[in-house]
């Protein structure tokens, strides 16, 4: 902050000084003799002027270091929100006008940037939000650079997030945040889906709530930063989620590490809805502790990852996330991602799978791929998605007796815009499995009491949409989901959800 305070005291000199060297060449004539004493006048006051500039700079940056130095308490989305810098003037000069200059030496207007950054990465902050289970998705998905409420950061790409949002915090302050979700349902369908242990009624209805999550995030000095959070439903499963140190800074290098427990960084895997996953979710991976390498810049993801299987194997996995600007009303966003052994790695899909198959020590891999396109039209946003996920390793996923690799694909389109003041969108999305009738899965009704199907969901629609309610922190939309197993078996599923950000 020094540094820049520095340079904002230079443009104010060289404001200053322009005047009365412009004054002293304007009075080179016969009569400069006459004027020597004016001009002495003129060079006391404009000393009198830069001792005043100069005692104002050293309280600024006496104030930051203070600042910096002593523990504050703060909300996530208040440090992160640039409509909230107006209320701290010298952080506001510093990053507003220092760090946002192009090249012909003009400000950017931040509040009219929209979906891009000024180096053509990605960020969603200030278009309508588009979510599945309260986090970001679509475009979002893809990049590390979004200005939201940290419960709506993807926890596919959460470490990336929040060190490149370091900056606005102080050192060795305290920030929080919290989100809280609820479902109101109704389903109707088959008879006999079950778990294993509870069997979903054909026809139901009831109220859940299904998340109360509370974020910490602190600044260990300049290389340091720390993150954990609980979560819990009206079930009182109380559970830690990521609790993770994050080592680096991107002022330094845009390489940095992660220890800890937090989901690994290896898909987006888009097609939901408000609340129900996409087809490839179920080939996802879970919360586990970790150590990371990363590498970060305004359009660019990368991280590797080793981790343990169980106290005999180390494991790995490695993901790519890339998002970018192309044109002036087209951003692109791509990701790949690799995991040694997913079983592993928190999916409890394929965890369970191998304990019904007395395997629980077997090795299965997964790849993903998933992309997006969003345009500029209409005064709004189009999104086009695409994913495609697979084991890397066969086992007997369809319940014939035969070796054969497990995985599935979808297709998703979203629009989102501003409609009488409030940000809305609309979407819809498509999705089948493949080889993988013996696969538990999610499905979307009575969550909390069914979770997952002892069958597969061989194929899945959705109709979903979502609008900002009181102010942006509040979301509600409903959806509708058709799911069918492949026993043949189907559901019908309407959400209302809410997710309620702090």
């Amino acid at each position: 902050m020094s540094n820049k305070l520095k340079a904002l005291s230079l443009g104010v000199l060289v404001q200053l000084l322009l005047p009365s060297v412009g004054f002293s060449i304007e009075q080179q004539s016969p009569n400069k003799n006459l004027n020597d004493f004016d001009n002495l006048k003129t060079i006391k006051a404009l000393e009198i002027k830069i001792k005043d500039i100069q005692s104002e700079i050293n309280k600024l940056q006496h104030d930051d270091e203070k600042a910096k130095n002593s523990l504050t308490f703060s909300t996530y989305k208040s440090r992160i929100d640039s409509s909230n810098l107006i209320s701290d003037a010298h952080r506001n000069t510093a990053f507003d006008i220092l760090t946002n200059v192009n090249t012909d030496n003009s400000i950017i207007n931040l509040g009219k940037s929209g979906l891009f950054n000024k180096n053509r990465g990605v960020d969603v902050a200030n278009i309508p939000a588009i979510t599945t289970m309260g986090e970001i998705t679509f475009l979002g998905a893809f990049s590390g650079n979004n200005r939201i409420p940290i419960g709506m950061i993807s926890s596919n790409l959460f470490a990336s997030t929040l060190i490149g949002q370091r900056y606005k915090f102080d050192n060795h302050s305290i920030v929080f945040g919290a989100r809280i979700g609820a479902n109101t349902q109704a389903w109707s369908g088959s008879n006999g889906i079950t778990n294993g242990t509870t069997t979903l009624p054909g026809n139901g209805q009831n109220i859940y709530l299904t998340a109360a999550n509370l974020y910490f995030v602190s600044n260990l000095g300049h290389y340091v930063t720390a993150q954990f959070d609980f979560s819990t439903t009206e079930l009182n499963n109380f559970s830690l989620g990521n609790a993770l140190v994050i080592i680096g800074n991107l002022d330094t290098s845009p390489f940095f590490f992660t220890v800890g427990k937090n989901k690994l960084s290896i898909g987006a895997f888009g097609g939901g809805g408000t609340w129900t996953g996409g087809m490839t979710k179920f080939l996802a991976a879970g919360n586990v502790t970790n150590v990371s390498f990363n590498y970060k810049n305004d359009v660019l993801n990368t991280n590797i990852a080793v981790f343990g299987s169980d106290d005999n194997r180390l494991n790995f996995s490695a993901g790519l996330f890339y998002a970018e600007k192309w044109s002036e009303n087209l951003a692109v966003g791509f990701n790949t991602g690799y995991v040694y052994n997913l079983a592993e790695a928190g999916n409890s899909s394929l965890n369970k799978f191998l304990k019904s198959q007395s395997k629980s020590g077997d090795t299965i891999g997964s790849l993903d791929i998933n992309t997006n396109l969003t345009y500029t039209v209409g005064g709004g946003f189009l999104n086009i998605g695409a994913g495609w996920a697979s084991t890397t390793n066969k086992k007997d996923f369809d319940d014939t007796g035969s070796n054969v690799l497990a995985g599935g694909w979808y297709a998703a389109t979203n629009y989102s815009f501003v409609l009488k003041g409030r940000k809305t969108n609309f979407g819809t999305s498509y999705g089948q499995s493949y080889n993988a009738s013996n696969i538990p899965m999610p499905i979307s009704a009575s969550p909390l009491s069914l979770g997952r199907s002892t069958t597969g969901v061989k194929q899945q629609f959705i109709l979903s949409s979502q609008r900002a309610y009181f102010d942006n922190n509040v979301l509600v939309g409903p959806e509708y989901v058709y799911q069918e197993l492949y026993d043949h078996k189907h559901m019908n599923t309407v959400t209302l959800n809410m997710n309620v950000y702090i």
